[in-house]
């Protein structure tokens, strides 16, 4: 899995559950409301805690590293970057440079550039992979009755690669009746500020039975909003803010529920 892409700024409940009671526990709440007759919702974000996005991240990287001028005029910088492997890659794409012992900040400011043209095209999109377990678990959660919504930080711009990747990985689809993919409408729109305007509109879907998210801000804010849900934190990886999860949020690393 994943490291950590900056100094851990998060800590982990006093009391934990195992991975696989977490999961297993969400599963059974969703069964107890399906039997009251109520119409359980369980929101997952996407990036880092379904798909990872760290080949994507990797495969930016080693394209980056290809480029003639950049082997010329930095020979070692461009063999440093093309070493590197997922469980190097950082949030920040220059810390993930800087890491690797490339300080230049001509060269960093270029790959930065690069890096940005790159990662929220579709194209790039297809190299994400799910987290072990992810398209298993959210096709149990839709078996059991229940409605799934998938709550991305992603534009209307990405569709085409995010459902790309939902299929080619054994996802659930969007259906607009029980399975439904919500996208910012503007890329330059604040994660924080559309998913919590999206939360509203989420609430009048179906009873929210849980959440799954890898931003530690996230996932309090829906807890928040959503009292009477379980919160689960995807403990992959995430932005790094000085942000710690509610103390009773369970983590998990994956949706194996052997661990």
């Amino acid at each position: 899995m994943p490291t950590r892409p900056l100094e851990d700024t998060t800590q982990r409940p006093t009391k934990e559950l195992s991975q696989s009671e977490v999961l297993q526990d969400i599963l059974l709440e969703l069964l107890s409301l399906r039997k009251k007759d109520l119409t359980p919702l369980v929101i997952f974000d996407i990036d880092d805690t379904l798909l990872s996005t760290l080949p994507r991240h990797l495969r930016i990287l080693k394209e980056f590293t290809t480029q003639p001028e950049l082997c010329s005029c930095f020979p070692k910088e461009a063999k440093r970057l093309a070493s590197l492997k997922t469980v190097d890659i950082r949030y920040s794409i220059t810390d993930t440079a800087r890491s690797a012992g490339v300080m230049e900040e001509t060269l960093l400011k270029e790959l930065l550039d690069f890096w940005f043209d790159r990662f929220f095209k579709n194209e790039f999109l297809r190299a994400d992979d799910p987290v072990a377990g992810a398209p298993d678990y959210c096709q149990e959660v839709i078996a059991q009755g229940s409605h799934l919504v998938y709550l991305t930080g992603r534009d209307e711009a990405m569709r085409e690669g995010t459902l790309f990747s939902l299929s080619r990985h054994g996802f659930p689809m969007p259906n607009e009746k029980n399975v439904r993919l919500i996208l910012k409408p503007k890329f330059e729109t604040p994660d924080a500020e559309y998913k919590s305007e999206a939360l509203e509109k989420i609430s009048e879907m179906g009873e929210v039975a849980a959440v799954f998210e890898n931003e530690p801000s996230h996932i309090n804010f829906c807890q928040e909003r959503f009292p009477q849900a379980s919160m689960v934190f995807v403990d992959t990886h995430h932005s790094g803010k000085p942000v710690t999860p509610h103390s009773h949020i369970p983590w998990i690393k994956n949706f194996l529920k052997s661990l």
